[in-house]
């Protein structure tokens, strides 16, 4: 049975198990048991698996929301703020962006919300009978994966933060941050080793942890560390991953992102979702911030097959030129650039089908004359991005108007405005673990032996007959070449923000202000983010002194 389908299985227990109170008593202590549920059902086999499920539904938290779109790609050096939204301080650096900031109490509260959940898990599989000892041993694996997960999310955003390995029942008064350091060794790393060392290759249920998820993020996690040897235990267990045989990468670029093809070789580790509103929690709600407003425009009404435009985030002019269109297929396959009537406008002479929005992909100055004498709306890439000018026949790229991100799309969800989607999201994909290799291989002053790793991928995306066009050498390799690779291949997908931080505060803040000119306010404390006040206010440490806050905020 389909892992989205079962993790709801038990739906009720795990809301009574998800909503203990963690850390300072900021979620609801009024909320009820339901279903007649009681603590020792979950020492029974039927509770054990709900609570276990209950683990992963803390991932819809952490992914494929606005919260975690705006937090891991807005104010970034390729993606900017659209007209719309109520959370622009995130891209412009303001003030506003402190430790009163919604989405980052949210954020911090669902992670250790789901980390009790795990906490709960683990310490509750010892006591437990009915259940064979290696198929604890599986869900227990899987569970210390996940918890490894929340915590490597929190220490990425928020860098120091406490560490509890122990389930919670009540409200907590004493907390402290410890090191980040700390975190890594007492927690992150170790649950990985034991996911890595008892998870198996696949699992008959899809979405479960594999060993090729926890390889996969202990290549991360290594990438993001930095310490002396972490480069090589990175490229270790990327190529553990690479070398299993068990992932290929599809021959299609644009195949990733067909809905109904979420499942594919590509895919190590993915969240899942569904249609069904009872099994789905939140949905997968990607496929409303990275569109444009097309609905507005003559002969052109809202559809699901266009998506429902909230204009949350436009491409930056560094991410629109990153592609050689020539000879690289993924600028076409990851933006929209043509709209067909879908409302026909007679008075405009648009008849049903006919073109009603082309985006050609030139700068105004560019444009071929042929353009101009359209009856459509022909929308140009501006000499100046950051300062377009409207036209007679058409206009410029702004806030408003701008290439839509195709990859999150999903025509199937059950009304127009509904903001569920069912699109299932893509955490580890094969091609960003060859391009974590690459990664490491350059930051350990190897470039030239990442040139396979970044030719494998690009060789993918190529036009056809233009493979060899697309080969580098090690003369192209640096950082900067990694990067923005990085973004060719996976822009719009999640982590970006990440990318830059784990890369150093100084080079983040470089990135963002040279190709972001609305996130000019950038600091370098702005590579963590604030700690909620909720938990400043309502806990100390042992001693009695202040939980802390990061720097500048």
């Amino acid at each position: 049975m389909n892992m989205s389908k079962k993790i709801y299985e038990k739906f009720a227990a795990a809301v009574a198990l998800a909503s203990l109170v963690v850390l300072g008593g900021c979620l609801d202590l009024e909320e009820s048991i339901v279903s007649g549920v009681t603590s020792s059902f979950y020492q029974t086999p039927a509770g054990f698996e709900a609570a276990v499920n209950a683990a992963y539904s803390g991932l819809h938290d952490q992914y494929a929301q606005e919260r975690t779109m705006t937090m891991e790609e807005l104010g970034t050096d390729i993606w900017v703020k659209g007209s719309d939204g109520s959370h622009k301080q995130w891209n412009d650096y303001t003030p506003a962006l402190n430790a009163s900031t919604a989405y980052a109490t949210q954020l911090w509260d669902l992670s250790y919300r789901a980390i009790n959940t795990a906490n709960a898990v683990i310490s509750r599989a010892e006591g437990l009978t009915g259940v064979s000892e290696s198929h604890k041993l599986l869900r227990v694996a899987e569970v210390r994966f996940l918890r490894a997960l929340y915590y490597f999310n929190l220490v990425r955003h928020y860098g120091d933060v406490h560490i509890t390995l122990e389930e919670t029942t009540g409200v907590v008064t004493e907390a402290s941050r410890r090191p980040v350091e700390e975190v890594y060794n007492q927690v992150i790393i170790p649950d990985l080793e034991f996911a890595a060392a008892n998870l198996p290759v696949k699992q008959s249920d899809y979405g479960r942890a594999t060993k090729g998820a926890a390889h996969s993020l202990l290549s991360m996690v290594y990438l993001t560390r930095g310490a002396a040897g972490d480069m090589e235990r990175a490229l270790d267990f990327a190529d553990r991953v690479i070398d299993s045989g068990e992932y290929d990468l599809l021959s299609n670029f644009g195949d990733l992102f067909t809905m109904g093809n979420e499942k594919n070789s590509e895919v190590i580790f993915s969240v899942q979702f569904t249609n069904d509103p009872l099994t789905t929690g939140g949905g997968n709600r990607w496929h409303l911030y990275f569109l444009m407003e097309y609905d507005r425009e003559p002969g052109m009404t809202r559809t699901t097959e266009y998506g429902r435009p909230f204009k949350r985030l436009r491409p930056t002019e560094h991410l629109l030129y990153l592609w050689d269109r020539e000879t690289d297929v993924r600028y076409e396959q990851s933006f929209q650039h043509v709209w067909f009537v879908n409302a026909p406008d007679p008075n405009r002479g648009l008849a049903m089908g006919d073109t009603s929005i082309y985006l050609p992909a030139v700068r105004t100055s560019e444009l071929p004359e042929e353009y101009k004498s359209k009856n459509y709306r022909v929308f140009t890439e501006p000499d100046d991005y950051w300062n377009p000018s409207p036209q007679l026949w058409g206009a410029e790229y702004d806030y408003r108007y701008y290439p839509t991100l195709l990859k999150h799309l999903d025509p199937t969800r059950n009304s127009i405005n509904e903001e569920r989607g069912q699109r299932d999201f893509v955490v580890f994909r094969l091609a960003g673990i060859y391009l974590m290799a690459a990664e490491a291989l350059v930051r350990a002053g190897r470039p030239a032996e990442a040139v396979p790793y970044l030719n494998t991928v690009r060789r993918r995306a190529a036009r056809p007959g233009f493979e060899n066009e697309m080969d580098i050498t090690a003369a192209d390799v640096d950082l900067d070449f990694v990067m923005d690779e990085r973004a060719r291949e996976l822009a719009g997908e999640g982590g970006r923000w990440f990318d830059l931080t784990r890369q150093g505060a100084d080079y983040f803040v470089e990135r963002v202000r040279q190709y972001n000119l609305d996130a000019a306010a950038v600091q370098e404390f702005h590579a963590l983010r604030p700690i909620p006040q909720t938990q400043i206010d309502r806990t100390k440490n042992a001693d009695g002194t202040d939980f802390g806050q990061n720097p500048g905020y």
